[in-house]
């Protein structure tokens, strides 16, 4: 399952990568382009800053929040997502999403 919150992507894999640490404290995956955060309820994150990964999220009873997409939260499917910032393909080569 893939979700898609704004400039960022939540997309399904199979399992966590090797040797990744969970966060206890940080729940904002992203600053929006706009300002506005995105943060979760429920589950574990490991962040793992590489190009355009931020990190993976475990969800479990998980609900994703942005202020302008999803201020009640949304729920999402249990399992493990790779979270992603995403970009859009433009004449001028690939470009972060703006929301």
């Amino acid at each position: 399952m893939n979700y898609r919150q704004g400039d960022i992507a939540f997309v399904g894999v199979e399992e966590l990568p090797k040797a990744l640490k969970f966060s206890k404290i940080n729940v904002l995956l992203q600053e929006g382009s706009g300002g506005n955060p995105h943060t979760f309820k429920g589950g574990q994150f490991y962040p793992n800053q590489k190009e355009n990964v931020l990190g993976y999220l475990v969800a479990e009873k998980t609900k994703i929040f942005h202020e302008e997409h999803s201020p009640k939260g949304d729920e999402i499917q249990d399992g493990i997502y790779k979270i992603i910032r995403q970009n859009e393909d433009t004449h001028e080569g690939l470009k972060p999403v703006v929301d």
